[in-house]
């Protein structure tokens, strides 16, 4: 989790964590740049404003990303991904938007967050709908999630009564994925170190040249 953290912070980010039984939410927020400004603490599914009242995460402009779902430990053993909704309109410059930017961009900081901890509930499948609302987005969708390493089960949709249970499950059509939580664990792992240790020589780099 330490390197997830150093991830989000060289973003500009915090993540955060909350849970209730069995479903979690993990929050990417926006440092504040400023005393007072935003952000609350871990554990925190809302900010307070000025005035003292309560945004929720999803009206919260400094809330980058949500990510949601739930995790059913043994026998069971699998990690539901509900969902993750990035808000790219959040984004504030392009200064922040460069910032931002990462291969697999800000997501597997998220699915990591939720892997970590279904690995520690002795989970060892992850599953997902990469939904499909009728555009081209969908495609692309199963691409990127092919990308991270989940593998295609069946689509759903247009397959009469052997749909029933999916669409009860997930509330919609798409193409259910799954993934082996260790193998994806450590592939998106490795990803994060690999930032991580590029962006730190790239800091010992400007720090030399500024030096000289």
């Amino acid at each position: 989790m330490a390197d997830v953290n150093v991830a989000a912070r060289r973003r500009g980010l915090v993540i955060e964590t909350t849970t209730f039984g069995p479903a979690f939410r993990v929050i990417a927020r926006r440092i504040p740049t400023r005393r007072g400004g935003g952000g609350g603490g871990e554990g925190d599914d809302a900010a307070a404003t000025s005035s003292g009242r309560e945004v929720a995460a999803e009206d919260d402009e400094d809330v980058i990303a949500i990510h949601d779902g739930f995790i059913a430990p043994p026998p069971f053993g699998i990690l539901h991904l509900d969902s993750m909704r990035v808000y790219n309109s959040r984004v504030r410059g392009d200064t922040e938007r460069a910032t931002m930017r990462s291969v697999f961009g800000i997501s597997i900081l998220l699915g990591t967050t939720s892997a970590l901890m279904a690995r520690d509930a002795g989970c060892a499948k992850m599953e997902l709908l990469a939904v499909d609302d009728g555009n081209e987005y969908a495609a692309k969708l199963v691409s990127y999630y092919s990308r991270l390493g989940f593998e295609t089960v069946r689509v759903v949709g247009g397959n009469g009564l052997r749909d029933v249970p999916d669409l009860l499950v997930w509330g919609g059509v798409g193409t259910r994925m799954n993934g082996d939580l260790r193998r994806l664990l450590g592939k998106w792992g490795g990803v994060i170190r690999r930032q991580n240790a590029a962006a730190a020589a790239a800091d010992e780099s400007r720090t030399k040249d500024a030096e000289t």
